[in-house]
């Protein structure tokens, strides 16, 4: 499968698994079953025989040799993610989930990230400790073509939803660690989703809002340019991921402010 990047020639084999960025091959790591232990629904799922299954491929950095000195400019990195299509136990297959730190002390605002939908059906999961027990959830449906921003503060889960492979590219801000724990310690995140397309509460949080949604066109972008060559292209349109305090919520939708990056 050839991903959507004109800058650079990166294609997913679906026999191996292995990404390809001008024939070379990606270096990766894996998310076994074993390590989301403490995040499924049906927590007697794991056992000997499954637990070194692999439930998704992460390739970091993918393709950004040819480009480096724009991205090391301004500490950004471009990911490929791939989510197998996997019964976690009656559940969806999904990525273990993370928050990303503060970068904005003044305005309490975390690093987001942008996805982008290169094959396959997903769902977004994001939620935010909003004060005491209260946590404000978003439910953000995707197929391909589709562009998501997780917002600042919210910790994410990816969901996949379909019978394919589920191929994501993000970018992000490279200089920071995600933080598992959070996720992890409330027993997985908000809800969980069936493999019945049926939703599942985590008792676990006590008092939650969720919105279901549709991935919304983000006005900024151009669609029919990657976020890769994208980025390339306008990387002041990508300066929210340094600066979320450039990120404004506008019209029902996302816009950036105007700025050189």
């Amino acid at each position: 499968m050839e991903l959507n990047v004109r800058a650079v020639n990166l294609t997913f084999d679906e026999k191996t698994n292995k990404l390809y960025s001008d024939g070379v091959e990606v270096p990766s790591s894996v998310r076994k079953l074993s390590e989301m232990k403490d995040v499924i629904y049906n927590k007697n799922f794991i056992n000997e025989k499954n637990k070194d299954d692999v439930l998704y491929y992460m390739f970091r950095g993918a393709g950004e040799y040819k480009n480096a000195t724009i991205f090391e400019a301004h500490k950004i990195r471009y990911d490929v993610t791939v989510v197998m299509p996997y019964d976690l136990g009656g559940e969806f297959n999904k990525t273990l989930g993370h928050y990303h730190p503060i970068c904005n002390e003044k305005e309490n605002l975390a690093y987001p990230e942008i996805y982008e939908v290169i094959s396959g059906e997903a769902m977004y999961l994001l939620q935010k400790h909003e004060s005491d027990d209260h946590y404000d959830i978003k439910l953000i449906r995707a197929r391909k073509g589709d562009k998501v921003i997780m917002e600042p503060n919210y910790g994410h889960i990816t969901i996949n939803v379909g019978k394919t492979p589920l191929v994501m590219a993000n970018l992000v801000n490279s200089t920071f660690k995600s933080d598992y724990e959070p996720i992890k310690r409330m027993g997985g995140g908000a809800l969980f989703v069936t493999n019945k397309k049926r939703i599942v509460y985590n008792t676990n949080y006590k008092d939650t809002s969720v919105m279901d949604l549709n991935a919304p066109k983000l006005q900024f972008l151009d669609y029919k340019k990657s976020i890769y060559d994208e980025y390339l292209a306008n990387p002041e349109h990508f300066i929210f991921l340094n600066r979320p305090e450039y990120l404004l919520w506008k019209q029902d939708n996302w816009a950036v402010k105007s700025q050189m990056f």
